[in-house]
């Protein structure tokens, strides 16, 4: 069994014959079948500095771009947010800007991340674009 940095394949003579690329190192079977096992577990397989095989953390989610109202609200709430929320909404003087608020916090069906309310919204609660996507990510996570 080999392995290939370039290509992150695996390769046998049996079946690659000569197309096993010039940089593929021999690895056991067993070491190959424990970089499957914990790859099913959720690793990753990457190279080492001398270009074997080796285990790797999962990288981090990509933050969502689209939630359920109901698990940004739960986000919110566990967040302690919630309440700043609503007195953001309250706060707002435009009457037609504040009913939009409203139909965006108890109306929509889904939560995306582009919506220029809920950018508006972030900023003046103080919540960074980091602070917004851990919202997004915790609030994914939320089964209800």
């Amino acid at each position: 069994m080999f392995y290939s940095m370039s290509t992150g394949g695996f390769y046998t003579p049996a079946v690659h014959g000569d197309t096993i690329p010039a940089d593929a190192v021999e690895i056991t079977a067993e070491y190959h079948e424990a970089l499957l096992s914990a790859q099913g577990l959720g690793k990753r397989i990457v190279p080492d500095n001398d270009g074997r095989p080796a285990l790797a953390d999962p990288l981090p989610p990509l933050s969502p771009t689209v939630v359920t109202r109901a698990q940004g609200k739960a986000a919110l709430i566990q967040a302690g947010l919630w309440d700043d929320v609503l007195a953001y909404v309250d706060a707002i003087t435009d009457p037609t800007q504040q009913a939009l608020a409203r139909v965006a916090l108890d109306d929509t069906a889904e939560w995306r991340r582009d919506s220029p309310f809920l950018a508006t919204a972030a900023a003046a609660l103080g919540l960074s674009d980091q602070d917004l996507d851990g919202l997004f990510v915790a609030a994914a996570g939320i089964v209800l």
